[in-house]
């Protein structure tokens, strides 16, 4: 599965880009940001992508101008609750404060709640003292709801509804920005790794085209 959206592609992760999001994920820069800071050795990662390999859980690396830069996911997503959790980084870090992480997440959002109108709460889990992360997460208009049980994280909300309010003003620079290319194109065939939502929006073929 690929998407494409503001000149930026999402590549769906496959067994093959293990090593490279090891690779990153490891990095301390990185790791000191994240909940789970064990480094992560080639079993573990291959038990992750284990897990999370189905139609629950949506993992992609981003790529500008031919360059693998981060990885955006939507994971833990339930059709009884409609509710998905969000997550991002960006492990180059030229590219950190640029537009290019907005872009990646107004894409996730707008697939989840316009596109394939699969969920109606987008949540996020954040390190206290990941400030960046938090003002990042502000921006969008994710709100904080509450703690995690040990203390040291924020949990941030955001609703459907405050979607919808908030983004058409970021979405609309965005598209500026991009200079125009702010129409989503899905690249993929329907199959069991698909929620019903995605296959049945693949099936109608209302945009992009398999692959």
């Amino acid at each position: 599965m690929i998407v494409e959206q503001y000149g930026v592609r999402y590549l769906r992760i496959q067994e093959k880009d293990l090593e490279l999001i090891r690779y990153w994920r490891n990095q301390p820069y990185i790791r000191s940001t994240m909940q789970f800071r064990e480094y992560i050795t080639p079993e573990m990662q291959k038990n992750w992508f284990d897990r999370i390999n189905n139609k629950y859980n949506y993992y992609f690396i981003i790529e500008h101008e031919g360059k693998q830069i981060g990885l955006i996911n939507c994971k833990d997503t339930e059709p009884e609750t409609r509710i998905a959790e969000g997550g991002i980084f960006i492990w180059e870090q030229i590219y950190w404060g640029s537009p290019v992480p907005v872009f990646a997440a107004l894409t996730m959002l707008e697939a989840v709640f316009e596109i394939f109108k699969s969920g109606d709460c987008s949540v996020a889990t954040i390190l206290k003292e990941n400030t960046r992360a938090l003002n990042f997460n502000k921006i969008l208009g994710y709100e904080i709801t509450g703690e995690n049980e040990a203390g040291d994280c924020y949990k941030l909300t955001l609703t459907k509804e405050k979607y919808l309010s908030h983004l058409p003003k970021i979405k609309k620079a965005a598209a500026i920005f991009s200079k125009g290319q702010s129409e989503m194109k899905i690249f993929a065939e329907a199959g069991p790794l698909l929620a019903d939502e995605i296959n049945e929006f693949l099936v109608r073929g209302t945009r992009g085209e398999g692959k």
